[in-house]
């Protein structure tokens, strides 16, 4: 009886200092990601042999994982999410190497492990612990290395992504090396140290697109298909004609054709089958939903006392405004090709999941005080 009166107590205090509006519309992403993968996929199996509701039934399995782990996080306090991520950092780390030695193969790109009949891509998951990571790091000016020696904790951070991007180069995933410098910046802007080091970083940044370009030639070949207009771009001009047919309200669910025609329908290119098949009605709630959550966590963040927290929230929200602006991007061709999902909405395990953990620790980070204090 004690233990029922315990944990009610503790969900009573948890649901009294959660961000009910950002919890609220994440989980109508969640819902609407169900739909939109009802309404894309089946044509998709199709064309890879499966049964029509084989991704439906997969994105709803994921779906109630990343629910449960949502809330999970969101539970959490700033030393147990920092514990987690250091913990969640060196696995995934690990498992991002083994990639490289057993990882399968997509389009040229090992980045996923086979774990019985799911296919895990690890550094989806390593990106919300690196964040985490980094915001402890560039919160403090030095850190006591295993007692042993102070160290300026940046030099300790910009290593840990030197480390982190040599890895995902050699995927290679340059896509994500993008996302993880752009959010890294945005972290360092907010910590108290000093500027000079910006230099280090851009200069970093310049060296690794260059390598990229002059080394990778998928790198190359999108961003030479991106400046040069006039070459055609198969899966970009179906996304625009989906947006020209789709008109304001839409064909209608299950009636739009760009899925009969992009394999990547159900994943990267799900926005432009929202526009044709529900119109850009729904796919400006879509962005003005993404939006509010991301505003609504920055001005919750903004209370917070911690440099530590805000650090992390602010880098954890730039992640799912990023992804979700780069994926739409490429769709309308405003940037260089690129395999991002749209968070919450996409078909995908690893995204959905590693997106629900990075936003269950915004949750966390940015709950409300109960009788003047954090309870849990």
């Amino acid at each position: 009886m004690e233990s029922k009166n315990t944990f009610l107590n503790f969900f009573t205090i948890w649901f009294k200092t959660i961000d009910l509006l950002n919890l609220t519309l994440i989980f109508f992403l969640i819902l609407l990601g169900i739909l939109f993968v009802t309404t894309s996929s089946p044509s998709i199996a199709k064309l890879k042999g499966l049964e029509d509701f084989y991704f439906i039934k997969k994105q709803i399995t994921f779906s109630v994982i990343s629910i449960g782990l949502l809330v999970l996080f969101s539970m959490f306090s700033l030393r147990g999410i920092t514990f987690i991520s250091l913990i969640g950092c060196m696995f995934f780390m690990f498992l991002t190497i083994l990639t490289l030695i057993i990882g399968q193969s997509y389009n040229g790109a090992s980045r996923w492990i086979k774990i019985y009949s799911f296919s895990l891509q690890p550094t989806e998951f390593l990106k919300p612990f690196l964040i985490i990571i980094f915001s402890y790091l560039l919160a403090k000016k030095e850190i006591n290395l295993f007692k042993l020696v102070k160290m300026r904790t940046v030099i300790i951070a910009f290593s840990l992504l030197l480390i982190t991007s040599i890895m995902l180069l050699l995927q290679p995933n340059f896509s994500m090396i993008a996302i993880i410098f752009l959010v890294f910046l945005s972290q360092f802007f907010l910590s108290p140290h000093n500027y000079k080091w910006i230099f280090l970083f851009l200069t970093s940044l310049t060296v690794f697109i260059t390598v990229a370009y002059t080394n990778m030639s998928h790198v190359k070949y999108r961003i030479d298909n991106y400046i040069n207009i006039s070459k055609p771009h198969y899966q970009i001009e179906k996304s625009i004609l989906a947006y020209q047919k789709g008109g304001v309200l839409g064909k209608g669910p299950g009636e739009g054709n760009i899925k009969k025609y992009i394999p990547d329908a159900h994943t990267d290119f799900i926005f432009p089958v929202i526009a044709e098949e529900y119109g850009g009605s729904a796919c400006l709630a879509i962005i003005i939903i993404i939006f509010t959550i991301f505003f609504r966590g920055l001005f919750m963040a903004s209370k917070s006392m911690n440099v530590s927290s805000i650090i992390a929230v602010c880098g954890l929200l730039n992640l799912f405004i990023v992804q979700a602006l780069i994926n739409i991007g490429v769709s309308m061709k405003l940037i260089p090709t690129t395999g991002i999902t749209l968070p919450f909405i996409s078909y995908g395990g690893s995204s959905l999941i590693s997106m629900s953990i990075s936003m269950g620790i915004v949750l966390s980070l940015t709950r409300r005080k109960y009788g003047g204090q954090y309870k849990f």
